[in-house]
């Protein structure tokens, strides 16, 4: 009997995520040079239990793309002609920079939308090879909003408010006043 339960449970397993790019048509680039299909940009396994995931292959862009020249980074589904990622420049992918992938997975580990960021090394990470960081995040759900929640009315029928208590000054303001006159007018007598 546990045996069963515990076979019926949803259990998410590793999977490889292919993350593809993509050039946006640049009308400086002439239409030749130009991949008309999405590429493989890397191979990433990841263990949406745990969320870990690394990169098994990386090839970035190369060729003769200027580094403001805009590529599309995500997931391609090849069916349905959409994609689930990010805009970049090719200047993201120059060896002056660290490259991360954000893999969002849903409840059933599945890979929805892949997130592409890219920082400046610092002067400690320079003298290191290019490793290409991953990090996987799981769907939560959303806040909800408290429905039916009983609204709390006084005797007079009106929601009742506390109003803020008031400061010294806020309730004294007009006796410093009326001290600060008699004090000019008494001063003035002399």
């Amino acid at each position: 009997m546990l045996l069963a339960k515990l076979l019926l449970l949803p259990i998410a397993v590793a999977s490889t995520v292919t993350v593809y790019i993509h050039p946006i048509p640049d009308s400086t680039i002439p239409k030749s040079s130009v991949v008309s299909s999405p590429v493989p940009l890397a191979q990433i396994d990841i263990d949406p239990e745990t969320s870990t995931g690394s990169v098994t292959s990386y090839t970035p862009p190369h060729g003769s793309y200027s580094p403001d020249h805009l590529v599309r980074v995500g997931l391609h589904d090849a069916k349905t002609q959409s994609w689930h990622g990010v805009v970049t420049s090719t200047a993201s992918f120059a060896e002056q920079y660290k490259q991360k992938f954000v893999v969002h997975v849903d409840e059933k580990g599945e890979a929805y939308h892949v997130g592409f960021t890219a920082s400046a090394k610092g002067e400690s990470d320079a003298s290191q090879k290019k490793e290409v960081a991953v990090e996987v995040v799981q769907r939560t759900a959303g806040p909800k909003p408290v429905l039916n929640k009983p609204i709390v009315l006084n005797a007079e029928g009106r929601i009742d408010t506390k109003e803020p208590e008031k400061t010294f000054l806020q309730k004294y303001w007009w006796m410093i006043g009326l001290f600060l006159l008699v004090q000019v007018v008494a001063g003035g007598k002399e």
